[in-house]
């Protein structure tokens, strides 16, 4: 089935989902950059602003530790204006990971937004996919923030285990225990930011959903990631190199290239990723949910 001029519903291979992704990007590629671009920009400026604001803050602490001699590592873990420090150091982070998350959050939704509807064929402009990305923001956001907590806590756990055991092939096991864990919890939720921006279902519903849909598809979900990560890979390792060549013939050229480089990687390769989650996510429900022959009843002409 063909919904509104789009690419045929069917189920498809890793590759046939690749395919995709990437005729979604050419079709559309200036749009999502630019969603990408704008947002990233954001980021970098709240950072900025943060960055700004702690050091206003905390000037007055930053001169209190300078003047403690720093030969004396137990004097200075004891000076009270060292842990200020270390507390007003652990905040910033703290606020700009959270910053970071929401941000991204309206990426994410933006993204997600506009690349399903480039998958099923519908017109969709760069306005209205920031403001799925606005609506959906705060879902996706608590929704990432459950899914860190949890996957701490995986990570307390196992390394509890790990202290208390000293035999090394137990601690490999326990590692390889870990390893595995982390992987099937992250694809059994990797489509839940576009569950929260295209059903609109909470932070808990999403990743419960996308916990069932996931449901037998885990392992392929990990391929088709591993696949990204490797075309990521292959893609900066040309970039580094061509930077390379560039700053061998010119150094003020190649590091022009190299903050060029650096500042346009995320706006260009995050929309593959989420376009990827998209494609994904309509995969998994015409494979489990026949989403392709709820469209074709929807579009017959009612008596």
């Amino acid at each position: 089935m063909t919904p509104s001029g789009g690419a045929t519903l069917r189920p498809l291979g890793i590759g046939d989902v690749l395919d995709r992704v990437f005729a979604i990007y050419r079709a559309r590629a200036i749009g999502l950059f630019v969603l990408g671009l704008i947002l990233f920009v954001a980021l970098v400026i709240a950072w900025i602003v943060l960055g700004v604001v702690f050091a206003f803050a905390g000037r007055s602490t930053f001169v209190r530790v300078s003047q403690q001699p720093t030969n004396d590592p137990v004097a200075l873990l004891a000076n009270p204006a060292f842990l200020e420090l270390m507390g007003g150091l652990f905040i910033f982070f703290i606020v700009g990971w959270l910053i970071s998350l929401l941000v991204g959050a309206v990426f994410t939704g933006a993204v997600i937004d506009a690349a399903a509807a480039a998958h099923l064929g519908q017109e969709r402009s760069l306005s209205q996919s920031f403001v799925v990305g606005f609506q959906s923001s705060l879902r996706i956001f608590f929704a990432g923030v459950l899914v860190t907590i949890a996957l701490a806590l995986i990570g307390v756990v196992f390394n509890v285990a790990s202290a208390l055991v000293s035999n090394g092939i137990v601690l490999f096991l326990i590692f390889c225990v870990y390893f595995f864990v982390q992987v099937y919890v992250q694809a059994s939720w990797f489509v839940s930011p576009v569950i929260a921006t295209i059903e609109r279902h909470g932070p808990v519903s999403s990743l419960r959903r996308s916990w069932q849909l996931s449901s037998g598809f885990r392992w392929r979900i990990v391929g088709l990631v591993l696949l990204l990560v490797v075309l990521f890979l292959v893609l900066f390792v040309l970039v580094v190199f061509l930077i390379t060549l560039i700053a061998a013939a010119n150094q003020s050229a190649g590091a022009v290239a190299i903050f060029i480089a650096a500042f346009a990687a995320v706006p260009l390769w995050m929309p593959l990723f989420f376009g990827t989650m998209t494609v994904l996510y309509y995969d998994l429900r015409v494979r489990k949910e026949g989403f392709d022959l709820q469209l074709a009843a929807e579009a017959m002409p009612r008596a």
